[in-house]
């Protein structure tokens, strides 16, 4: 089957928290610029799902569900599309991937606790450790010429004191696939030093050409360190509105304490239309997938290309998977703090900053790099998952912005 990556779908009138001109306006201070901004994509999701949903919606009834083909469909999707073998005495449900990840901080840590946490950081997780009372232990990864890596040394020194690990694998924002022997490093010494890793993998199946991810779950195999890998079909097939993730526990032990806590709170079971897409996508999904990280590729090439020849000041953070790209802003930084004194009506003082001039000079919205941590203001987070035409008026709104600074 084709796939038609290079149209935009049209999302007017979808009550769309990325295209919300009050969103849009809270974080550039331009209501009408496009948006760039949060992490799901205008590419439309796969007709199988589409079509699932109307076809149960046209029954007329919407009751309780039989999901217990959910858990199957993703085991096989795991084996197809990662060579990673699961049994369903592994994997459980979970309603959304900040819940499960929370819910499993608060179980197996205690306020106080440290957790060790690279940045940038997705800002929910940053917010999540302050908000449950542990205490934040941040890495910073390494800078380098084409973007960050993990400094295991660095890593070796500056997390022994935590008592959990939160990790994003593929990292979010810098887009790192972490290679094996990495993997394995921080599986080590957390085994070592009796530490939990919880890794975020929402966006494993969006690598790119070239760059192949490794489940957590399957890189610990060898290691036997307790970790649980959380994993969600949402960025993989543009159905981030459904929350439905699982978690895939390293030992029985963990998962009989998580599924106690779920049945406390009563978390035991999706929503219907939840299950439907979650398990249409793992079942029939694999084709568009593929698909989607092959267009995804030609546009980070498009992306970059164009920052290169016509952005000057602007660095691309190069990712290895999913449709966000962190833009090193460094070069025109001391231009922008000195439009922002001349003009300070266009800004919001000292918030946002890079986003308000973009938004302002350029006319699009991006996510401000101060939101994945304060060392990050020189950033700005671009999400390239759209359509050819809307890709190239945001790569103009890029150039028009860097333009201005040399008036």
């Amino acid at each position: 089957m084709e796939y038609d990556f290079s149209r935009s779908a049209d999302r007017s009138g979808a009550h769309s928290e990325k295209w919300s001109r009050r969103n849009i306006e809270g974080i550039c201070g331009n209501a009408d610029a496009l948006p760039f901004w949060v992490a799901d994509m205008d590419l439309a999701t796969t007709v199988d799902i589409t079509q699932a949903l109307v076809r149960e919606a046209e029954r007329g009834v919407i009751g309780y569900r039989d999901d217990s083909a959910l858990i199957p469909s993703f085991i096989s999707f795991m084996k197809e599309r990662h060579e990673c073998t699961l049994s369903e005495y592994e994997v459980s449900f979970a309603q959304g991937m900040l819940h499960a990840i929370a819910l499993a901080l608060n179980l197996f840590t205690k306020e106080g606790d440290g957790i060790a946490l690279p940045f940038p950081s997705y800002h929910p997780f940053i917010d999540m450790v302050g908000a449950n009372r542990r205490t934040l232990i941040p890495f910073h990864l390494k800078r380098t010429a084409t973007g960050f890596e993990l400094d295991t040394e660095r890593w070796q020194k500056e997390t022994e004191g935590a008592k959990a690990i939160l990790f994003c694998s593929p990292h979010n924002p810098t887009g790192i696939v972490f290679d094996e022997g990495t993997l394995k490093t921080v599986l080590t010494l957390a085994k070592e030093r009796g530490q939990i890793v919880l890794c975020d993998e929402i966006h494993a199946d969006l690598s790119h050409p070239g760059h192949r991810h490794i489940p957590l779950c399957k890189a610990n195999r060898d290691v036997g360190a307790k970790c649980i890998t959380f994993a969600a079909a949402s960025k993989s097939f543009n159905i981030a509105g459904e929350h439905c993730a699982f978690a895939i526990f390293s030992d029985g032990g963990l998962k009989e304490r998580y599924e106690e806590a779920k049945r406390r709170l009563y978390l035991t079971s999706p929503g219907y239309s939840v299950a439907v897409m979650a398990e249409e996508a793992y079942s029939k999904g694999l084709e568009y997938n593929r698909a989607l990280c092959d267009a995804l590729a030609r546009k980070l090439d498009r992306l970059e290309s164009f920052i290169n020849t016509e952005c000057p000041g602007i660095r691309l953070c190069r990712p290895q998977a999913s449709f966000i790209a962190f833009l090193d802003c460094s070069g025109i930084w001391d231009r922008v703090l000195s439009d922002r004194q001349a003009h300070p009506e266009l800004y919001d003082g000292d918030h946002f900053i890079l986003s308000h001039f973009f938004g302002q000079r350029g006319g699009i919205c991006m996510n401000d790099g101060s939101w994945f941590g304060d060392d990050y203001a020189s950033y700005v987070r671009f999400n390239f998952g759209c359509g050819d035409e809307l890709l190239e008026r945001g790569l103009e709104g890029l150039k028009r912005a860097v333009d201005f600074l040399s008036r």
